[in-house]
């Protein structure tokens, strides 16, 4: 008998541990970047990368976007050729209004979602 409460007393200890280590539920809020960037800073870089990756055609630009989390900076927007033969998109990232990087866009950038616009248009 006493083996018993014994062995009552220890399983109800071990599910009142359990239950003290459960956390929040739902999805961890994460922190807002700071505001976006000046955009007149973002698109003239974004026009010198076009130049120094020697794209052809007409650069065009996606509105900027909070970067993903695993990321070092805060914001990341797509840049691309209106030039139809070559099809690449390339992400930046910018942080403090500089872009910091940029690369060959990968899925996770998701740049083949974005809308563009030519550089020197105003935002739709």
């Amino acid at each position: 008998m006493l083996r018993r409460r014994l062995a009552l007393v220890m399983i109800l200890a071990a599910f009142a541990a359990a239950g003290c280590s459960v956390g929040e539920f739902g999805s961890p809020q994460l922190p807002l970047p700071p505001s976006p960037p000046d955009m007149a800073v973002v698109t003239k870089a974004a026009a010198g990368i076009f130049t120094a990756l020697k794209l052809p055609g007409s650069p065009e630009i996606s509105p900027p976007r909070p970067a993903h989390p695993s990321s070092l900076v805060d914001w990341m927007l797509c840049l691309r050729s209106d030039a139809d033969d070559i099809p690449r998109n390339y992400a930046l990232f910018v942080r403090n209004n500089t872009v910091v990087t940029h690369r060959l866009a990968v899925q996770i950038d998701g740049c083949a979602r974005e809308t563009f616009q030519p550089i020197g248009e105003a935002p739709r």
